[in-house]
């Protein structure tokens, strides 16, 4: 068993069932979530702009990685059957070896507080997406309706000729 932390020393059933014993989990991950319920372009939008805040850089393998932990996409054969299951306590040891294992419990952790919430909403996005949303649709209103600022008098006096 390679001596890396990360996906490569998890592929081992034994060490994974190790790192999911050995991890201490929020109790809402026991909580299911059906991805197929999940508005999957915002949430593929907050993960790029978190793993980017959180590594410092854009990494579009970390991102993709962990977008489909998260939202795995449905084949067309599977789609009559069941919604994929996801597992955030694996995604949770995969992403460990990217981000760190203190990174990566925060991100997972809100990520999945967020998804339980936006599986109970109609358009399947969080409250707390849609709350950020809107406050700033209202900011940029406001700035827009701030009346442009007057020109001095010496400032007019310097505006060429026409």
């Amino acid at each position: 068993m390679p001596s890396i932390k990360g996906t490569a020393s998890v592929e081992d059933s034994r060490a994974l069932s190790k790192a999911l014993k050995g991890t201490k989990f929020p109790a809402n991950f026991k909580d299911k979530v059906d991805p197929t319920k999940l508005n999957r372009a915002v949430f593929v939008q907050w993960i790029e702009t978190s793993i980017t805040n959180l590594l410092g850089f854009e990494d579009e393998i970390v991102q993709l990685t962990a977008a489909n932990l998260f939202l795995p996409e449905q084949s067309e054969e599977s789609s009559s059957s069941m919604a994929p299951t996801v597992d955030p306590r694996k995604a949770q040891i995969d992403l460990a070896g990217f981000l760190g294992d203190e990174n990566a419990a925060k991100f997972c952790t809100e990520l999945w507080d967020m998804m339980l919430d936006a599986a109970q909403q109609p358009l399947g996005i969080p409250r707390k997406l849609l709350e950020e949303k809107k406050k700033e649709l209202a900011a940029q209103k406001a700035r827009e309706e701030r009346p442009a600022p007057a020109f001095s008098q010496h400032q007019r006096q310097q505006l060429p000729s026409e």
